[in-house]
């Protein structure tokens, strides 16, 4: 996603600034590692996994690495989608992210997915990509991957969890509230015991217009209709949209960048009367960027938090 600067109160500002998206997208990359499993510091690494190999394979997207806490069992598993806009972004940059939460009893497997054009942001890059729903199937392909092949890495396929970051945020919410992805591998969103989405868009279209009137009608459109396609197509990929019929529970972290997409989340589950089912947690003080780069401190509260919500998830 895209951040937009706000006050507290949840009004939005002026242009964030595309160079500084650019920083904010690249601040947690990370050397890549090599291999098909490794040990480090108390965890195990099954890495570079492939969870698609059917017609269209990417050998570079449609993989995961899967990160397994060592000497102890999992007490859950966690599907972790990077952010990155839907167009930028890998599973790699968040290996030390799916470290800290192993060490702390939740395997993670984090995975990368087909991107959309990003020649919005710049003419190096990308003029080409995938559009929607091409991201959510693979996260589909991905759980449903995991699904298939917990009890061979000594998970529990009863808690699985669904979670990520920004663009992550808004399709770990759409698996768990549009029962089409999953279904299409014979699975269902009860396979899922509990999405944690966290700084993500819930409403495209309301994304679409934040993006207009903060940054301009060409970067809406080529970014939010280069991802989603026309404009029409938006309620189609918005969780919002099929919020009468969730029943997934759900805890949605958020920053004070990006706090008006989750306060439309917001005010819809108040008025639905669904907030027993879907919780919300605010980090103010936090940016988009720091919120993400504190999931893979040492002490980190909205981590803690995270981890909180699975043990009382777990069955």
């Amino acid at each position: 996603m895209v951040m937009l600067e706000t006050n507290h109160a949840g009004a939005r500002a002026s242009q964030f600034g595309v160079k500084t998206f650019v920083v904010a997208v690249a601040i947690l990359l990370l050397a890549q590692w090599m291999g098909s499993a490794a040990l480090a510091q108390d965890v195990t690494e099954h890495l570079d996994l492939a969870y698609f190999e059917g017609e269209g394979f990417s050998d570079e997207k449609h993989r995961l690495d899967l990160i397994i806490p060592a000497g102890q069992p999992a007490i859950a598993t966690m599907l972790w989608i990077h952010g990155g806009a839907w167009a930028f972004g890998d599973r790699k940059n968040d290996l030390e992210l799916a470290r800290a939460f192993a060490r702390e009893g939740v395997a993670v497997a984090s995975m990368s997915y087909r991107l959309s054009r990003g020649d919005w942001r710049g003419e190096e890059f990308p003029s080409t990509g995938v559009q929607h729903p091409e991201h959510i199937k693979d996260v589909a392909s991905a759980f449903a991957w995991l699904h298939t092949n917990a009890g061979n890495y000594g998970l529990d396929t009863s808690n699985l969890f669904v979670s990520g970051f920004s663009a992550g945020g808004h399709l770990s919410a759409l698996l768990a509230m549009d029962e089409r992805y999953l279904a299409a591998h014979g699975l269902s969103v009860s396979d899922i015991r509990a999405a944690i989405p966290v700084a993500g868009g819930y409403d495209m279209e309301d994304y679409y217009v934040a993006i207009e009137e903060g940054m301009g009608q060409d970067v809406a459109i080529g970014h939010v209709l280069g991802v989603f396609g026309p404009r029409e197509s938006l309620p189609d990929a918005s969780p919002l949209t099929y919020l009468q019929g969730a029943s997934i529970p759900m805890l949605v972290l958020t920053e004070g960048q990006t706090i008006n997409y989750t306060k439309v989340f917001d005010d819809a589950v108040a008025e639905s009367g669904k907030t027993d089912l879907i919780q919300f947690s605010y980090y103010n003080e936090e940016t988009h960027a720091s919120l993400l780069g504190s999931l893979s401190l040492a002490e980190s509260p909205a981590r803690d938090e995270m981890i909180s919500y699975i043990s009382s998830m777990v069955e």
